[in-house]
Protein backbone atom coordinates (compact mmCIF):
# COMPACT_ATOMS: atom_id res chain seq x y z
CA UNK A 1 0.00 0.00 0.00
CA UNK A 2 1.49 3.40 -1.54
CA UNK A 3 0.77 6.35 0.64
CA UNK A 4 1.29 10.06 -0.45
CA UNK A 5 2.93 12.49 1.72
CA UNK A 6 -0.01 14.15 2.00
CA UNK A 7 -2.47 11.66 3.18
CA UNK A 8 0.98 11.00 5.68
CA UNK A 9 1.09 14.56 7.08
CA UNK A 10 -2.75 14.48 7.65
CA UNK A 11 -2.69 11.18 9.68
CA UNK A 12 0.30 12.41 11.58
CA UNK A 13 -1.65 15.64 12.37
CA UNK A 14 -4.97 13.50 13.40
CA UNK A 15 -2.50 11.74 15.78
CA UNK A 16 -1.75 15.04 17.19
CA UNK A 17 -5.46 16.02 17.65
CA UNK A 18 -5.89 13.00 19.22
CA UNK A 19 -3.07 12.91 22.01
CA UNK A 20 -3.97 16.24 22.78
CA UNK A 21 -7.92 15.82 23.35
CA UNK A 22 -6.39 13.21 25.86
CA UNK A 23 -4.07 15.94 27.72
CA UNK A 24 -0.76 14.51 25.71
CA UNK A 25 1.72 17.12 24.02
CA UNK A 26 4.41 15.36 22.94
CA UNK A 27 8.06 17.09 22.66
CA UNK A 28 11.46 16.21 22.70
CA UNK A 29 13.45 15.43 25.99
CA UNK A 30 16.67 15.54 25.75
CA UNK A 31 17.52 14.03 29.29
CA UNK A 32 16.83 10.57 26.94
CA UNK A 33 20.47 11.11 25.38
CA UNK A 34 19.06 10.37 22.07
CA UNK A 35 19.09 12.43 19.40
CA UNK A 36 15.79 12.55 18.34
CA UNK A 37 13.46 15.69 16.93
CA UNK A 38 10.12 16.38 18.65
CA UNK A 39 7.32 15.26 16.97
CA UNK A 40 6.81 19.01 15.79
CA UNK A 41 10.29 19.04 13.72
CA UNK A 42 9.41 15.87 12.30
CA UNK A 43 6.08 17.65 11.05
CA UNK A 44 8.37 20.69 9.79
CA UNK A 45 10.57 18.13 7.98
CA UNK A 46 7.77 16.71 6.35
CA UNK A 47 5.54 19.49 5.24
CA UNK A 48 9.13 21.29 4.25
CA UNK A 49 9.83 18.35 1.89
CA UNK A 50 12.09 16.31 1.26
CA UNK A 51 15.34 16.87 -0.84
CA UNK A 52 19.32 15.41 -1.57
CA UNK A 53 20.13 12.54 -1.89
CA UNK A 54 18.35 9.49 1.03
CA UNK A 55 21.20 9.15 2.70
CA UNK A 56 21.66 12.62 3.60
CA UNK A 57 18.41 12.66 5.53
CA UNK A 58 18.30 9.11 6.66
CA UNK A 59 17.25 10.38 10.10
CA UNK A 60 14.62 12.29 9.11
CA UNK A 61 13.14 9.80 6.52
CA UNK A 62 13.60 7.26 9.20
CA UNK A 63 11.41 9.53 11.82
CA UNK A 64 8.65 10.45 9.37
CA UNK A 65 8.17 6.91 8.26
CA UNK A 66 8.12 5.44 12.02
CA UNK A 67 5.61 8.27 13.51
CA UNK A 68 3.52 7.94 10.72
CA UNK A 69 3.63 4.65 11.57
CA UNK A 70 2.72 4.42 14.98
CA UNK A 71 0.19 7.29 14.34
CA UNK A 72 -1.79 5.06 11.66
CA UNK A 73 -1.91 2.13 14.36
CA UNK A 74 -3.09 4.68 17.57
CA UNK A 75 -5.65 6.11 14.96
CA UNK A 76 -6.97 2.85 14.15
CA UNK A 77 -8.61 1.59 17.48
CA UNK A 78 -9.49 5.70 19.13
CA UNK A 79 -12.88 4.13 19.08
CA UNK A 80 -12.10 0.64 20.77
CA UNK A 81 -13.65 0.37 24.62
CA UNK A 82 -10.33 -0.01 25.76
CA UNK A 83 -8.53 3.10 24.57
CA UNK A 84 -8.08 5.08 27.77
CA UNK A 85 -5.68 1.94 28.95
CA UNK A 86 -3.66 3.46 26.65
CA UNK A 87 -3.63 6.59 27.70
CA UNK A 88 -0.17 6.12 30.65
CA UNK A 89 2.01 4.53 27.38
CA UNK A 90 1.11 7.61 25.70
CA UNK A 91 1.97 10.26 28.41
CA UNK A 92 5.29 8.29 28.77
CA UNK A 93 6.16 9.62 25.13
CA UNK A 94 6.39 13.38 26.18
CA UNK A 95 9.34 11.80 28.13
CA UNK A 96 10.90 9.80 25.54
CA UNK A 97 11.69 8.13 21.88
CA UNK A 98 8.77 9.24 19.68
CA UNK A 99 9.78 6.41 17.41
CA UNK A 100 11.28 2.69 17.04
CA UNK A 101 13.68 2.33 13.85
CA UNK A 102 16.35 4.53 16.07
CA UNK A 103 19.24 3.53 17.95
CA UNK A 104 17.75 3.95 21.67
CA UNK A 105 19.09 5.64 24.14
CA UNK A 106 20.99 3.87 27.40
CA UNK A 107 18.29 2.21 29.67
CA UNK A 108 15.29 4.26 27.82
CA UNK A 109 11.99 2.99 29.46
CA UNK A 110 9.82 4.83 27.04
CA UNK A 111 11.48 3.39 23.99
CA UNK A 112 11.19 -0.45 25.32
CA UNK A 113 7.29 0.68 26.11
CA UNK A 114 6.61 1.59 22.70
CA UNK A 115 6.43 -1.92 21.08
CA UNK A 116 3.91 -2.30 23.79
CA UNK A 117 1.82 0.11 22.91
CA UNK A 118 2.26 -0.79 18.87
CA UNK A 119 1.32 -4.54 19.88
CA UNK A 120 -1.72 -3.60 21.95
CA UNK A 121 -2.90 -1.37 19.49
CA UNK A 122 -2.76 -4.50 16.26
CA UNK A 123 -4.63 -6.64 18.38
CA UNK A 124 -7.41 -3.91 19.41
CA UNK A 125 -7.86 -3.10 16.11
CA UNK A 126 -8.76 -6.98 15.21
CA UNK A 127 -11.19 -6.50 17.93
CA UNK A 128 -9.67 -8.16 20.69
CA UNK A 129 -9.80 -6.74 24.33
CA UNK A 130 -6.67 -6.48 26.16
CA UNK A 131 -5.33 -5.97 29.68
CA UNK A 132 -1.95 -3.71 28.75
CA UNK A 133 0.35 -3.78 31.94
CA UNK A 134 0.78 -0.09 33.62
CA UNK A 135 4.19 1.32 31.82
CA UNK A 136 4.76 2.88 35.30
CA UNK A 137 3.40 1.02 38.65
CA UNK A 138 4.83 -2.01 36.47
CA UNK A 139 6.78 -4.47 38.78
CA UNK A 140 8.32 -6.08 35.49
CA UNK A 141 6.54 -9.59 37.04
CA UNK A 142 3.63 -9.54 34.52
CA UNK A 143 3.37 -10.10 30.58
CA UNK A 144 3.36 -6.74 28.80
CA UNK A 145 0.39 -7.29 26.70
CA UNK A 146 -2.83 -9.97 27.65
CA UNK A 147 -5.57 -10.74 25.04
CA UNK A 148 -8.51 -11.19 27.08
CA UNK A 149 -11.80 -13.98 26.02
CA UNK A 150 -14.87 -12.98 27.82
CA UNK A 151 -13.28 -10.92 30.05
CA UNK A 152 -10.78 -13.53 30.71
CA UNK A 153 -7.00 -13.55 30.84
CA UNK A 154 -5.97 -15.80 27.47
CA UNK A 155 -3.14 -15.19 25.65
CA UNK A 156 -0.07 -13.43 27.48
CA UNK A 157 2.51 -11.54 25.52
CA UNK A 158 5.88 -10.92 27.45
CA UNK A 159 7.90 -8.51 25.22
CA UNK A 160 11.82 -8.08 25.56
CA UNK A 161 13.77 -5.34 23.90
CA UNK A 162 16.75 -6.55 23.40
CA UNK A 163 20.13 -4.46 22.66
CA UNK A 164 22.68 -6.29 23.51
CA UNK A 165 24.54 -8.94 20.91
CA UNK A 166 25.50 -11.88 23.14
CA UNK A 167 22.85 -14.76 22.92
CA UNK A 168 23.19 -14.98 26.89
CA UNK A 169 21.41 -11.79 26.71
CA UNK A 170 18.63 -13.71 25.14
CA UNK A 171 18.71 -16.94 26.80
CA UNK A 172 18.12 -14.51 30.33
CA UNK A 173 15.78 -12.59 28.81
CA UNK A 174 13.68 -15.60 27.45
CA UNK A 175 13.65 -16.61 31.65
CA UNK A 176 11.98 -13.70 32.69
CA UNK A 177 9.48 -13.83 30.12
CA UNK A 178 8.52 -17.31 30.70
CA UNK A 179 8.36 -16.40 34.26
CA UNK A 180 6.34 -13.52 34.24
CA UNK A 181 3.98 -15.64 31.33
CA UNK A 182 3.56 -17.92 34.75
CA UNK A 183 2.93 -15.89 37.09
CA UNK A 184 -0.18 -14.48 35.01
CA UNK A 185 -3.73 -15.86 34.77
CA UNK A 186 -3.32 -16.31 31.24
CA UNK A 187 -3.79 -19.81 29.44
CA UNK A 188 -1.52 -19.25 27.32
CA UNK A 189 1.76 -17.20 26.06
CA UNK A 190 4.79 -16.11 24.42
CA UNK A 191 8.07 -14.41 24.94
CA UNK A 192 8.45 -11.42 22.25
CA UNK A 193 11.61 -10.33 21.29
CA UNK A 194 11.70 -6.67 19.99
CA UNK A 195 15.13 -6.75 18.22
CA UNK A 196 14.99 -3.21 16.52
CA UNK A 197 18.38 -2.03 18.21
CA UNK A 198 20.40 -5.49 16.82
CA UNK A 199 18.64 -5.15 13.38
CA UNK A 200 19.44 -1.54 12.92
CA UNK A 201 23.43 -2.55 12.84
CA UNK A 202 22.28 -5.18 10.06
CA UNK A 203 23.20 -3.36 6.99
CA UNK A 204 20.09 -3.58 5.63
CA UNK A 205 19.91 0.13 4.96
CA UNK A 206 22.15 0.39 1.43
CA UNK A 207 24.77 3.43 1.63
CA UNK A 208 24.64 5.14 -1.60
CA UNK A 209 22.44 2.77 -3.73
CA UNK A 210 19.03 0.88 -3.25
CA UNK A 211 17.95 -2.44 -3.23
CA UNK A 212 15.63 -3.64 -6.62
CA UNK A 213 12.85 -4.84 -4.57
CA UNK A 214 12.01 -4.53 -0.87
CA UNK A 215 11.11 -7.79 -0.29
CA UNK A 216 14.94 -8.63 -0.21
CA UNK A 217 16.00 -6.58 3.11
CA UNK A 218 12.29 -8.23 4.37
CA UNK A 219 13.83 -11.83 3.97
CA UNK A 220 17.30 -10.81 4.99
CA UNK A 221 15.92 -9.63 8.08
CA UNK A 222 13.98 -12.53 8.72
CA UNK A 223 16.96 -14.58 8.19
CA UNK A 224 19.15 -12.48 11.18
CA UNK A 225 16.19 -12.72 13.28
CA UNK A 226 15.98 -16.44 13.01
CA UNK A 227 19.82 -16.98 13.27
CA UNK A 228 20.26 -14.75 16.14
CA UNK A 229 17.23 -16.48 18.29
CA UNK A 230 18.12 -19.96 17.32
CA UNK A 231 21.36 -19.28 18.77
CA UNK A 232 20.42 -20.01 22.28
CA UNK A 233 19.92 -23.28 21.30
CA UNK A 234 23.48 -23.45 19.84
CA UNK A 235 25.04 -21.90 22.99
CA UNK A 236 22.97 -23.76 25.49
CA UNK A 237 21.56 -26.96 24.24
CA UNK A 238 18.71 -28.33 23.56
CA UNK A 239 18.05 -30.03 26.90
CA UNK A 240 18.90 -26.54 28.50
CA UNK A 241 16.61 -25.25 26.44
CA UNK A 242 13.82 -27.70 26.83
CA UNK A 243 14.01 -27.42 30.68
CA UNK A 244 13.27 -23.79 30.74
CA UNK A 245 9.82 -24.52 28.88
CA UNK A 246 9.25 -27.77 30.61
CA UNK A 247 5.59 -27.84 32.51
CA UNK A 248 5.48 -23.89 31.60
CA UNK A 249 2.28 -22.30 29.95
CA UNK A 250 4.81 -20.59 27.30
CA UNK A 251 5.09 -21.56 23.94
CA UNK A 252 7.95 -23.07 22.82
CA UNK A 253 8.40 -20.66 20.40
CA UNK A 254 9.71 -16.68 20.70
CA UNK A 255 7.84 -14.00 18.38
CA UNK A 256 10.34 -11.48 17.18
CA UNK A 257 9.96 -8.19 15.68
CA UNK A 258 12.41 -5.70 14.43
CA UNK A 259 11.40 -1.97 12.50
CA UNK A 260 13.75 -0.20 10.24
CA UNK A 261 14.13 2.05 7.65
CA UNK A 262 15.69 1.12 4.52
CA UNK A 263 15.47 2.47 0.41
CA UNK A 264 14.31 0.25 -2.54
CA UNK A 265 12.80 0.61 -5.60
CA UNK A 266 9.15 1.50 -5.80
CA UNK A 267 7.21 -1.47 -7.72
CA UNK A 268 4.94 0.77 -9.39
CA UNK A 269 7.29 4.11 -10.45
CA UNK A 270 10.35 2.44 -10.50
CA UNK A 271 11.92 5.28 -8.16
CA UNK A 272 13.91 4.62 -5.54
CA UNK A 273 12.16 5.26 -2.32
CA UNK A 274 12.57 5.41 1.68
CA UNK A 275 10.04 2.57 3.21
CA UNK A 276 9.80 0.88 6.51
CA UNK A 277 10.13 -2.63 6.47
CA UNK A 278 8.10 -4.38 9.68
CA UNK A 279 8.60 -7.90 10.26
CA UNK A 280 7.20 -10.35 12.94
CA UNK A 281 8.44 -13.61 12.32
CA UNK A 282 7.94 -16.77 14.55
CA UNK A 283 11.33 -19.17 15.93
CA UNK A 284 10.76 -22.51 17.49
CA UNK A 285 12.73 -23.46 20.15
CA UNK A 286 11.07 -26.19 21.48
CA UNK A 287 9.42 -28.67 18.57
CA UNK A 288 6.83 -30.13 21.34
CA UNK A 289 5.50 -27.22 22.69
CA UNK A 290 3.92 -25.23 19.86
CA UNK A 291 1.87 -21.84 20.41
CA UNK A 292 -2.38 -23.24 20.13
CA UNK A 293 -4.14 -22.56 17.01
CA UNK A 294 -5.68 -19.26 18.77
CA UNK A 295 -2.87 -17.61 19.41
CA UNK A 296 -1.38 -18.29 16.15
CA UNK A 297 -4.30 -16.84 14.41
CA UNK A 298 -4.76 -13.58 16.72
CA UNK A 299 -0.14 -13.23 15.86
CA UNK A 300 -1.11 -13.72 11.95
CA UNK A 301 -4.03 -11.27 12.07
CA UNK A 302 -1.72 -8.62 14.06
CA UNK A 303 0.57 -9.16 11.51
CA UNK A 304 -1.57 -8.62 8.65
CA UNK A 305 -2.53 -5.79 10.40
CA UNK A 306 1.21 -4.05 11.18
CA UNK A 307 1.51 -3.65 7.22
CA UNK A 308 -1.82 -2.90 5.72
CA UNK A 309 -2.71 -0.13 8.81
CA UNK A 310 -1.06 2.58 7.55
CA UNK A 311 -3.69 5.70 7.10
Amino acid sequence: MQIELKVAMDTVDRFEALLSSKGVSIRGNPSTGADMLSIYEILKQIRGGFSGRPDGLRSEYAAGIAIHDLAAKILAVEHHPDFDSLVPHLEMLNHGAVHLTQEPPPNADVYNKLIEIYWACLLMANGVKVDLDHPKHSKGDHPDVIALEDGEPARAYAFKTVRSPHTQNLFDHLIKGIDQIERSAAKEGIVCFQLTPRILQAGLWPEGRYYADWRYPASQAVIKLATMVSQIVTDNGQQAVDAIFAGKRAAGDVLCMALFPTVARNPLTGNAVVMPIKVATIVQLVPNQPMSAAMLKEVDAANVRMQTQLA
